[in-house]
């Protein structure tokens, strides 16, 4: 059976990576990348060759984006467990590797902490306490621009979307109830809450909102 469009496009980014990346004048001799086509640009696994790392990959990004015929810092390198293999993402605009790079890590999964006591189901002490350090941070960002002190935008949005994705991710093995109070004894308010996020939590309209009394 002919080949679907797909199999050819991702056939085509082997070919190149094979004939530019991994041949034995190319930055990556040797190395072998099964890619995916994705709606971005591609993305795809590379296994190294013998004598390389993830850093001879990090070094090689701007011949790859020129093989590739991407604009220069459109590529994504991310390191395995295995240290002769990483994982690489190809966009086809800039814009979307630096938003790739902002993503929040590390996520709160539940599988990081897996030898710790667990306060409820799938939750850890150690989730809730790291939940508790970005909430504060973004507290004191928050403050910062309500108070107009000077403060790093970019450090503000960051300090947002990792709480934001800590408390989406908890939502999943906690009770609403115990993220909310978690918060409130931070003592951020609900306009420094995505509106979403303050709905799923169902949290207070009150400008200083009642500090729970410990049970």
């Amino acid at each position: 059976m002919e080949d679907s469009a797909y199999r050819q496009d991702c056939e085509a980014l082997r070919t190149t990576w094979n004939d530019r990346i991994a041949c034995a004048d190319g930055p990556l001799p040797g190395s072998v990348l099964d890619p995916l086509v994705t709606p971005q640009g591609w993305c795809g696994h590379v296994q190294l060759a013998e004598g390389q790392r993830a850093g001879t990959v990090i070094d090689a990004v701007s011949d790859i984006a020129k093989a590739y015929d991407l604009p220069d810092g459109s590529i994504v390198v991310r390191t395995m467990a295995e240290h002769r293999q990483v994982f690489i993402w190809g966009y086809t605009t800039k814009s979307g590797a630096d938003y790739h790079l902002s993503w929040p890590h590390p996520v709160l999964d539940g599988s990081e902490f897996v030898d710790i006591k667990r306060q409820s189901n799938g939750t850890t002490l150690l989730d809730l306490v790291q939940l508790t350090t970005w909430a504060r941070a973004h507290k004191e960002s928050w403050d910062a621009i309500r108070a107009g002190r000077e403060m790093d935008v970019q450090q503000f949005v960051r300090r947002l979307g990792r709480l934001r994705a800590g408390i989406v991710d908890i939502l999943t093995r906690a009770k609403p109830q115990q993220i909310r109070e978690l918060l409130m004894r931070v003592g951020l308010d609900r306009a420094s809450l995505p509106n979403d996020l303050a709905e799923a939590l169902n949290y207070p309209h009150d400008r200083d909102p009642t500090i729970p009394i410990p049970r």
